[in-house]
Protein backbone atom coordinates (compact mmCIF):
# COMPACT_ATOMS: atom_id res chain seq x y z
CA UNK A 1 0.00 0.00 0.00
CA UNK A 2 2.10 3.20 -1.63
CA UNK A 3 -0.24 6.04 -2.31
CA UNK A 4 0.21 9.13 -2.03
CA UNK A 5 -7.40 21.36 -3.98
CA UNK A 6 -4.71 23.11 -2.20
CA UNK A 7 -6.92 25.47 -0.19
CA UNK A 8 -6.42 28.77 1.54
CA UNK A 9 -2.96 29.46 2.84
CA UNK A 10 -1.55 26.26 1.34
CA UNK A 11 -1.61 28.03 -2.02
CA UNK A 12 1.19 30.25 -0.74
CA UNK A 13 3.57 27.37 -0.08
CA UNK A 14 6.30 26.44 -2.60
CA UNK A 15 5.81 23.37 -4.76
CA UNK A 16 9.08 21.86 -3.53
CA UNK A 17 9.85 22.44 0.13
CA UNK A 18 12.88 20.90 1.80
CA UNK A 19 12.94 18.46 4.71
CA UNK A 20 16.31 17.31 5.90
CA UNK A 21 17.63 17.81 2.36
CA UNK A 22 14.65 16.09 0.66
CA UNK A 23 11.99 17.74 -1.47
CA UNK A 24 8.32 16.87 -1.15
CA UNK A 25 8.54 14.97 -4.44
CA UNK A 26 11.58 13.02 -3.25
CA UNK A 27 9.78 11.96 -0.07
CA UNK A 28 6.78 10.81 -2.11
CA UNK A 29 9.09 9.04 -4.55
CA UNK A 30 10.83 7.10 -1.77
CA UNK A 31 7.43 6.06 -0.39
CA UNK A 32 6.26 5.00 -3.86
CA UNK A 33 9.42 3.07 -4.67
CA UNK A 34 9.56 0.97 -1.50
CA UNK A 35 11.51 -2.23 -2.05
CA UNK A 36 9.40 -5.38 -1.76
CA UNK A 37 11.40 -7.89 -3.75
CA UNK A 38 10.82 -9.31 -7.22
CA UNK A 39 7.75 -11.21 -6.04
CA UNK A 40 5.45 -11.26 -3.05
CA UNK A 41 2.51 -13.34 -1.88
CA UNK A 42 0.13 -12.80 0.99
CA UNK A 43 -3.10 -14.12 2.38
CA UNK A 44 -5.40 -11.73 4.19
CA UNK A 45 -8.92 -11.10 5.39
CA UNK A 46 -10.96 -8.16 4.10
CA UNK A 47 -13.65 -7.16 6.61
CA UNK A 48 -16.32 -4.74 5.41
CA UNK A 49 -18.29 -3.16 8.25
CA UNK A 50 -21.35 -0.93 8.04
CA UNK A 51 -22.18 1.84 10.49
CA UNK A 52 -24.90 -0.42 11.92
CA UNK A 53 -22.25 -2.94 12.96
CA UNK A 54 -23.12 -5.55 10.35
CA UNK A 55 -19.99 -6.99 8.77
CA UNK A 56 -18.88 -9.20 5.90
CA UNK A 57 -15.56 -11.03 5.79
CA UNK A 58 -13.73 -11.93 2.58
CA UNK A 59 -10.68 -14.18 2.34
CA UNK A 60 -8.22 -13.02 -0.28
CA UNK A 61 -4.80 -13.86 -1.69
CA UNK A 62 -2.50 -11.39 -3.43
CA UNK A 63 0.42 -12.13 -5.72
CA UNK A 64 2.81 -9.57 -7.19
CA UNK A 65 5.61 -9.94 -9.68
CA UNK A 66 7.94 -7.27 -11.02
CA UNK A 67 8.80 -7.51 -14.69
CA UNK A 68 10.87 -5.08 -16.77
CA UNK A 69 9.16 -1.82 -15.82
CA UNK A 70 5.83 -3.53 -15.17
CA UNK A 71 4.36 -4.52 -11.80
CA UNK A 72 1.75 -7.25 -12.20
CA UNK A 73 -0.70 -7.85 -9.36
CA UNK A 74 -3.24 -10.64 -8.99
CA UNK A 75 -5.88 -10.63 -6.24
CA UNK A 76 -8.16 -13.64 -5.82
CA UNK A 77 -11.10 -14.30 -3.49
CA UNK A 78 -11.49 -17.75 -1.92
CA UNK A 79 -14.34 -17.25 0.58
CA UNK A 80 -17.20 -16.94 1.28
CA UNK A 81 -18.88 -18.96 -1.46
CA UNK A 82 -20.60 -16.01 -3.13
CA UNK A 83 -17.28 -14.34 -4.00
CA UNK A 84 -15.06 -17.41 -4.42
CA UNK A 85 -13.33 -17.30 -7.80
CA UNK A 86 -13.47 -13.52 -8.22
CA UNK A 87 -10.11 -12.34 -9.54
CA UNK A 88 -8.57 -8.93 -10.19
CA UNK A 89 -5.52 -8.52 -12.43
CA UNK A 90 -3.56 -5.28 -12.72
CA UNK A 91 -0.55 -4.18 -14.79
CA UNK A 92 1.15 -1.01 -13.50
CA UNK A 93 3.73 0.59 -15.80
CA UNK A 94 6.81 2.56 -14.76
CA UNK A 95 5.50 6.13 -14.33
CA UNK A 96 9.03 7.57 -14.62
CA UNK A 97 9.14 6.72 -18.33
CA UNK A 98 8.00 9.49 -20.66
CA UNK A 99 6.01 7.02 -22.78
CA UNK A 100 4.56 5.08 -19.83
CA UNK A 101 1.14 3.57 -20.51
CA UNK A 102 -1.81 3.91 -18.19
CA UNK A 103 -2.37 0.92 -15.94
CA UNK A 104 -4.38 -1.99 -17.30
CA UNK A 105 -6.92 -3.68 -15.01
CA UNK A 106 -9.33 -6.58 -15.37
CA UNK A 107 -11.98 -8.04 -13.04
CA UNK A 108 -13.31 -11.57 -13.49
CA UNK A 109 -16.71 -12.40 -11.98
CA UNK A 110 -17.49 -16.15 -12.08
CA UNK A 111 -21.25 -15.56 -11.97
CA UNK A 112 -21.03 -13.59 -15.21
CA UNK A 113 -18.36 -15.86 -16.70
CA UNK A 114 -16.54 -12.96 -18.30
CA UNK A 115 -13.78 -10.46 -17.70
CA UNK A 116 -14.58 -6.76 -17.31
CA UNK A 117 -11.97 -4.11 -18.10
CA UNK A 118 -11.54 -1.49 -15.34
CA UNK A 119 -10.24 1.75 -16.84
CA UNK A 120 -10.38 5.53 -16.61
CA UNK A 121 -12.58 6.95 -13.86
CA UNK A 122 -13.80 3.43 -13.01
CA UNK A 123 -10.49 2.90 -11.18
CA UNK A 124 -11.86 5.21 -8.47
CA UNK A 125 -14.96 3.05 -7.95
CA UNK A 126 -15.18 0.91 -4.81
CA UNK A 127 -13.44 -2.46 -4.88
CA UNK A 128 -15.87 -5.34 -4.30
CA UNK A 129 -18.17 -3.29 -2.06
CA UNK A 130 -15.37 -2.20 0.26
CA UNK A 131 -14.18 1.30 1.20
CA UNK A 132 -11.03 0.77 -0.87
CA UNK A 133 -11.09 1.70 -4.56
CA UNK A 134 -9.39 -0.11 -7.41
CA UNK A 135 -6.80 2.67 -7.42
CA UNK A 136 -6.21 2.33 -3.66
CA UNK A 137 -5.19 -1.31 -3.99
CA UNK A 138 -2.88 -0.56 -6.90
CA UNK A 139 -0.22 2.07 -7.45
CA UNK A 140 -0.95 5.69 -8.21
CA UNK A 141 1.84 7.00 -10.44
CA UNK A 142 3.87 9.94 -9.14
CA UNK A 143 3.32 11.82 -12.40
CA UNK A 144 -0.39 12.29 -11.57
CA UNK A 145 0.10 14.69 -8.62
CA UNK A 146 1.87 17.83 -7.47
CA UNK A 147 3.43 17.52 -4.00
CA UNK A 148 3.96 20.10 -1.25
CA UNK A 149 5.49 19.59 2.17
CA UNK A 150 3.16 21.20 4.72
CA UNK A 151 4.66 20.09 8.02
CA UNK A 152 5.87 17.32 10.29
CA UNK A 153 3.65 15.42 12.74
CA UNK A 154 3.70 12.33 14.92
CA UNK A 155 1.16 9.69 13.84
CA UNK A 156 0.60 6.38 15.66
CA UNK A 157 3.74 7.16 17.66
CA UNK A 158 5.97 7.69 14.60
CA UNK A 159 7.54 10.91 13.30
CA UNK A 160 6.14 11.69 9.86
CA UNK A 161 6.40 14.19 7.04
CA UNK A 162 3.03 15.61 6.03
CA UNK A 163 2.55 16.01 2.28
CA UNK A 164 -0.25 17.72 0.39
CA UNK A 165 -0.84 15.83 -2.87
CA UNK A 166 -2.99 17.55 -5.48
CA UNK A 167 -4.05 15.83 -8.69
CA UNK A 168 -3.01 17.44 -11.96
CA UNK A 169 -6.45 16.40 -13.24
CA UNK A 170 -8.95 18.42 -11.19
CA UNK A 171 -11.86 16.37 -12.56
CA UNK A 172 -10.86 13.27 -10.57
CA UNK A 173 -13.28 12.02 -7.92
CA UNK A 174 -10.51 12.42 -5.34
CA UNK A 175 -8.49 15.47 -6.45
CA UNK A 176 -6.56 15.90 -3.21
CA UNK A 177 -4.84 13.70 -0.63
CA UNK A 178 -2.93 14.41 2.57
CA UNK A 179 -0.18 11.86 3.13
CA UNK A 180 1.80 11.20 6.32
CA UNK A 181 5.08 9.41 5.52
CA UNK A 182 7.22 7.88 8.27
CA UNK A 183 10.69 9.36 8.53
CA UNK A 184 12.37 6.12 9.57
CA UNK A 185 11.25 3.90 6.69
CA UNK A 186 9.18 6.01 4.21
CA UNK A 187 6.06 3.92 4.79
CA UNK A 188 2.79 5.94 4.54
CA UNK A 189 1.30 5.88 8.04
CA UNK A 190 -1.94 7.69 7.25
CA UNK A 191 -3.75 9.10 4.22
CA UNK A 192 -6.73 11.44 4.05
CA UNK A 193 -8.72 11.66 0.81
CA UNK A 194 -10.83 14.68 -0.12
CA UNK A 195 -13.76 14.80 -2.52
CA UNK A 196 -14.64 17.31 -5.23
CA UNK A 197 -16.18 19.66 -2.65
CA UNK A 198 -12.92 19.73 -0.71
CA UNK A 199 -14.47 17.72 2.14
CA UNK A 200 -12.76 14.79 3.83
CA UNK A 201 -14.27 11.63 2.38
CA UNK A 202 -12.09 8.75 3.59
CA UNK A 203 -9.15 8.13 5.89
CA UNK A 204 -6.65 5.28 5.75
CA UNK A 205 -4.63 4.31 8.84
CA UNK A 206 -1.81 1.76 8.58
CA UNK A 207 -0.51 -0.15 11.58
CA UNK A 208 1.53 -3.19 12.65
CA UNK A 209 4.33 -2.05 10.35
CA UNK A 210 7.34 -4.33 10.56
CA UNK A 211 9.99 -6.03 8.46
CA UNK A 212 9.16 -9.31 6.75
CA UNK A 213 11.94 -11.07 4.86
CA UNK A 214 13.93 -7.85 5.19
CA UNK A 215 11.22 -5.60 3.66
CA UNK A 216 9.07 -3.09 5.53
CA UNK A 217 5.49 -4.33 5.45
CA UNK A 218 2.11 -2.94 6.50
CA UNK A 219 0.18 -5.75 8.18
CA UNK A 220 -3.06 -3.90 8.90
CA UNK A 221 -4.93 -1.22 6.93
CA UNK A 222 -8.21 0.39 7.97
CA UNK A 223 -10.03 2.58 5.45
CA UNK A 224 -12.90 4.59 6.96
CA UNK A 225 -15.50 6.51 5.00
CA UNK A 226 -15.97 9.40 7.43
CA UNK A 227 -19.06 10.59 5.55
CA UNK A 228 -20.98 7.32 5.99
CA UNK A 229 -19.35 5.68 9.02
CA UNK A 230 -18.63 2.61 6.87
CA UNK A 231 -15.13 1.09 7.12
CA UNK A 232 -13.05 -1.77 5.75
CA UNK A 233 -10.05 -3.58 7.23
CA UNK A 234 -7.34 -5.58 5.49
CA UNK A 235 -5.51 -7.80 7.97
CA UNK A 236 -2.51 -9.78 6.80
CA UNK A 237 -2.37 -13.46 7.79
CA UNK A 238 0.82 -14.51 6.04
CA UNK A 239 3.29 -12.84 3.73
CA UNK A 240 6.33 -13.98 1.79
CA UNK A 241 8.73 -12.19 -0.55
CA UNK A 242 10.93 -13.42 -3.40
CA UNK A 243 9.17 -16.73 -3.89
CA UNK A 244 8.66 -18.53 -7.19
CA UNK A 245 5.53 -17.34 -9.01
CA UNK A 246 4.76 -18.57 -12.51
CA UNK A 247 4.40 -15.97 -15.27
CA UNK A 248 1.31 -17.88 -16.43
CA UNK A 249 -0.62 -16.72 -13.35
CA UNK A 250 -0.59 -13.11 -14.50
CA UNK A 251 -2.75 -13.40 -17.62
CA UNK A 252 -6.39 -12.69 -18.43
CA UNK A 253 -6.90 -16.26 -19.63
CA UNK A 254 -5.57 -17.53 -16.30
CA UNK A 255 -8.10 -15.64 -14.19
CA UNK A 256 -10.88 -16.87 -16.46
CA UNK A 257 -9.83 -20.48 -15.80
CA UNK A 258 -9.65 -19.88 -12.04
CA UNK A 259 -6.64 -19.53 -9.75
CA UNK A 260 -6.02 -22.25 -7.22
CA UNK A 261 -5.09 -21.04 -3.74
Amino acid sequence: MKKITVLGALMLLPMFAFAEGLTAYEIASRAYNQESGKTSFYEASLTIQAKSGASRVREISLRKKLYDGVKKTLITFSAPKEVAGVAYLSFEYDSKKADAKESENWLYMPAMKKVRRISGSSRQDDFMGSDFTYEDIGDRGLNKDNFTLVGEEKVEGSDCWKLDCVSKDSSEKIPRRILWVRKDNYIPQKVQLFDQRGELQRELVCSDIKQVDGFWTVNKMVMTNVQTGHFSTIQMKSLKHNIDLSDNLFTVSSIERGIKK
